[in-house]
Formats: structure tokens, sequence, C-alpha cells
């Protein structure tokens, strides 16, 4: 009982490298600025009044609880400021936000306006969006509530970063870990309860949609082994995600496990975006310990085998 308590324990209070926060946010950022010039083409079909799926179309369908870029668009049209313009603003408002977060310029107030522009933006285009929005969100609302600016960022000198405490920088890396464990766990047991995952009809069927089809997958039906193989395998990795990457005999092989299979989700069903955010996402929850050269531990806090 004494040596888990002292596990546990450690767990809580093992300090973190500072740098672990510091590149979350890099990552976060630069993931937001690159999904950023990816859609940047097709802007105003997503987000414009006219777009794919019209303003009255999607308000009508969508939540109250965040304000999309219509009901900012009513506010400024009383100044004479047109559709247009008001997206236009919004758009160059959240790049700029991005960028200063990416370099740790007033990372706070940049960090709050991202996730609210952003939040905004997902509000207008909620019908076109799907998990790859919600990730994002949530990473920038960490970006938000934690002290994300302590480490390489332009802000990291400032008396405010300074006097973070090691114990804050480990929370706030806890609380990562913890919502990544519940949220791999969860899908886990929801896809071990259902017969598709077991039997391979899960992977094959995704393979053989056209909207995911990236190459000819049609000959696994003479190997009905291999999707079973890797059902069996995503069940597997996502149920133990929380014990193995906090085992340490098992973390490194486990974070390339996770790594290779949002790979495969990216290379394999197109879906490249979700799959690099996801990966980004596991690297600055897991990837100090993994990689301690990467993660160079700020002034003040040490490494940890934890």
């Amino acid at each position: 009982m004494t040596k888990i308590r002292t596990i546990f324990q450690q767990y809580l209070h093992g300090p973190v490298p500072g740098a672990a926060l510091g590149l979350f946010r890099i990552m976060v950022a630069a993931f937001a600025l690159l999904q950023l010039v990816v859609l940047l083409p097709n802007w105003a079909l997503l987000f414009g009044e006219k777009g794919i799926i019209p303003w009255v179309i999607s308000d009508a369908l969508a939540t109250k609880h965040i304000v999309p870029l219509s009901g900012l668009t009513s506010l400024f049209t009383r100044i004479g400021m047109g559709t247009e313009a008001v997206v236009t603003g919004v758009s160059i408002l959240y790049a700029v936000s991005l960028l200063g977060l990416l370099l740790g310029y007033r990372t706070r107030v940049m960090a709050i306006t991202a996730w609210l522009l952003h939040g905004m933006l997902c509000a207008t285009a909620h019908l076109t969006a799907y998990g790859v929005e919600s990730f994002l969100h949530i990473a920038l609302f960490y970006c938000m509530v934690f002290p994300v600016g302590v480490s390489k960022g332009l802000d990291s000198h400032r008396r405010y970063y300074q006097q973070v405490s090691p114990a804050t920088i480990t929370l706030c890396i806890r609380v990562l870990q913890c919502h990544l464990a519940i949220m791999y766990a969860a899908s886990g047991i929801e896809k071990a309860l259902g017969e598709q995952w077991w039997n391979g009809d899960a992977i094959w069927i995704a393979l053989q949609q056209e909207q995911f089809r990236q190459a000819d997958t049609t000959w696994m039906a003479g190997h009905p082994w291999l999707p079973k193989l890797l059902g069996w395998a995503t069940v597997l990795l996502e149920t133990t995600y929380v014990f193995t990457l906090n085992h340490r005999p098992t973390r490194k092989i486990a974070l390339c496990a996770i790594v290779g299979m949002h790979l495969f989700i990216g290379v394999f069903l197109g879906l490249h975006l979700f799959a690099l955010l996801m990966i980004l996402l596991n690297l600055s929850a897991f990837g100090w310990k993994v990689f301690p050269g990467i993660f160079n531990p700020a002034p003040g806090h040490r490494k940890t085998a934890v």
C-alpha cells in the first residue's frame, strides 16, 4: 500500500520540465496556423454568409451557447461594416492571435482571443466540421488556462511566468494526460462492445468508403486476418492507453504505436489534419518522458523519470 501511495504522489508531484508546456503551445498554434493555410482557398465557402451551407441554415441548427459570425455581423453592420469585411477581420485577427501564441507573445491574451474566434468559426461551420475541430478547440482552451508561456516564448522572461511553480506545470501536464487517457479509454471500450472491431468489419468498411479511400485495399478481401488484426490492435491500444503510457517499460512502444495508428488514419483514410493533431497532442503529453533530449528542462525544473 505504501508503494502505491508513493507512486501516486510521484505522479501528482513529480517535476515536469517547463519546456513541455512551451512545446505544447508551439505545436497547437503551429497546427492551427497550418489548418488555416490549408483551408484558406475554401475559406469563403466554409465560413462565408453564402457558402456551402448558408448562414440562414447553419444558424437555425447551431447551438445557442456560442455566437456565430452572423451574430457578430449583425452588430457591426450597424456601424456600416459589410458582412465580408467582418468575416475578413475575424479571420485576420484569428491568424494574428495564433501567430502571437506561437511566438509566446502576450500568451494569455492571444490564447483567449484564438479560443474565442475559433469557437465562433466552428459555430458558423459546425455542419462541415469534424473531430479535428473539437480537439483543436480543447487544445486552445488548455493554452488559455495553462501557463504555456513559461518556456520557449517571448513571455518566458516575464515575472509572472518565472514565478510559475513546478507543481503547477506538473498539474497542467497531468490534466492533459488524464484527458487523453479518458478519451482513449472511452473510445476503446465503445469499440470493444461491438462486433465490427473484433471481426475486422470496421477497418474493412472504413477503407472501402469512397470518401476515405486513398489507395486500393481490396486485396485485403483475400487476407481477412489483417483487418481483424488491425481492429484488435486498435481496441488494445486504446483500452490500455492509461497503463502502457504511464508504465516506464512500455511507454516508448505504446507512444510509437499510438503515433503509428494515427499515421495509418492519415495515410489510408485521408484524415491528415486529424491524424497530425492527435500525434501532436500525444507527443505533448508524453513526449517529454520518451524523448527527454527534445524537452530541455527550463531553469529550476529538473527532469523526472516518473
